[in-house]
């Protein structure tokens, strides 16, 4: 029996993992985070350099914006790399 080739990262994202719930979310959340990126630091900073608020906010900040940013990107990355591992696109013909 041939292997079938694999998905390409892309081809797996846009018709596979987009049709679940949490895949729809990653778009949308995706272009909220990229958002926030330019949005959120401005301010923040500003506070900070008016001297209204300490530097521990201003850091955790940076984390909470960021971390969701490359989290929301990485995740599905993650996924995909785990069903070529386990051979998943190969198997999942045997089910159908």
């Amino acid at each position: 029996m041939e292997k079938k080739k694999n998905p390409t990262y892309f081809q797996w994202f846009f018709k596979e993992h987009i049709k679940t719930k949490q895949g729809a979310m990653k778009i949308p959340a995706t272009i909220f985070g990229i958002i926030m990126a330019f949005y959120v630091p401005g301010p923040v900073l500003e506070e900070y350099w008016g001297g209204w608020i300490p530097i521990w906010p201003v850091i955790g900040m940076f984390i909470a914006v960021y971390g969701f940013l490359i989290g929301i990107i990485l995740q599905p990355i993650g996924i995909y790399r785990r069903l070529i591992r386990l051979d998943w696109f190969n198997r999942r013909e045997n089910f159908k």
